[in-house]
């Protein structure tokens, strides 16, 4: 079988064409290489050729006409300096580094939008556009056609909380662990002194000294534990951070005491050291709860952006943006379910396999309880 000119799969027998014209392997596919040749954009498949894996191409042909809405832009978008709109999208189908390529072109070739970055690990795409040149339906409906059908992306604003908190983090790691390397190569110089004998005013400034940089590591990258001990006591509550600051600023009091009397042992090095380790550990636990968390966010950004509402007369579409509660939906079979709710009318299977992993369909009826992200299967619901 010949090649699909556009992904590079075989051809299907029912799909070839025998007039030697290009083949493709599916109508998304020719839908897709034809989109990437009307916009000039043929460096595509150069790129495409180094070694990435062969992926049909998905188009949806949905008009996208629930992004130009006013509650949907005041959902998802930022507004920016000079009148422009910034929005983070979710885009299926990007599985290499030509795709990257294509999607970051769109500035090229669609007037009115500024700036377009993906990431690839997320699949999410930040674009900021000009919207007296251009609107959004226009650029989602472009990125469909390229094979990247789009949904919008519920973290943005979550995104931008965390990325500040991880700089924080890792902030007070890197003091943390340039203060206790200091710390230990000080604390050497005073154990050789022990074994080879050294001047007690050396020993009393290196004490010292290490006692300063243990109180700025205690002050400064420390401190989230005082801060946390802090809120525990005060609402009469222990966590794990009051044991820690209470060994914190113990070891430190007495070492500083042993540090200017000149009697004693100092640990200096130990409570540094134990700052560092315990940051360290707190920025991996968070960094695998973030991984749980981009996981959830990209099963929500796939629940669908507009549902049927009755307005007293009718089912009509409005965004799921829009819904408030106490709304009745719609939601009809192969439909995915817009929000929590309860079954108002109608009885039909739900897939509940995006949420417990379980394929087996569930039986809903009158009064029960559904959630968002699960897809009806049979029967129109009222919810």
């Amino acid at each position: 079988a010949s090649a699909c000119d556009h992904c590079g799969l075989p051809v299907p027998a029912n799909e070839a064409s025998e007039s030697g014209e290009r083949q493709f392997c599916c109508s998304g596919c020719r839908t897709v290489y034809h989109a990437i040749h009307g916009s000039g954009l043929e460096a595509f498949y150069r790129l495409a050729k180094d070694g990435s894996t062969p992926v049909a191409a998905r188009t949806t042909g949905r008009a996208y006409e629930e992004f130009g809405d006013g509650d949907f832009l005041a959902c998802y978008a930022q507004p920016l300096p000079e009148g422009l709109l910034s929005i983070e999208l979710y885009l299926e189908g990007v599985h290499c580094a030509s795709c990257i390529w294509l999607v970051e072109r769109l500035p090229h070739i669609l007037p009115g939008v500024v700036h377009v970055r993906l990431h690839a690990r997320r699949h999410v795409a930040h674009i900021t556009w000009d919207p007296t040149q251009i609107d959004l339906p226009t650029i989602a409906r472009r990125l469909d056609s390229f094979g990247y059908p789009v949904h919008p992306y519920r973290g943005a604003e979550i995104d931008r909380i965390q990325k500040s908190q991880d700089r924080q983090h890792l902030a007070r790691i890197g003091v943390a662990g340039a203060l206790a390397g200091n710390v230990m190569l000080l604390a050497f110089a005073l154990y050789g002194g022990h074994f080879s004998g050294i001047y007690p005013r050396y020993a009393r400034l290196i004490r010292v000294t290490s006692f300063l940089l243990t109180v700025l590591a205690v002050v400064w990258p420390g401190r989230v534990f005082l801060r946390g001990a802090w809120s525990s006591l005060r609402a009469r509550s222990l966590h794990m951070d009051v044991p820690v600051a209470l060994a914190l600023l113990v070891g430190t009091a007495w070492g500083g005491f042993n540090a200017f009397t000149g009697q004693g042992e100092v640990y200096f090095e130990s409570l540094t050291a134990v700052i560092f380790l315990l940051l360290l550990g707190r920025w991996i636990q968070f960094r695998q709860q973030r991984v749980a968390s981009d996981a959830v966010e990209l099963l929500f950004s796939l629940t669908p952006t507009r549902t049927r509402r009755w307005d007293g007369a009718s089912f009509v579409e409005v965004p799921v943006a829009a819904l408030r509660t106490g709304d009745k939906v719609q939601v009809l079979p192969s439909e995915t379910l817009p929000a929590d709710g309860v079954v108002d009318g109608g009885s039909s299977t739900l897939n509940c396999a995006t949420l417990t992993g379980e394929s087996r369909p569930v039986e809903v009826g009158f009064g029960d309880e559904v959630f968002a992200g699960t897809t009806n299967l049979s029967a129109p619901l009222v919810l």
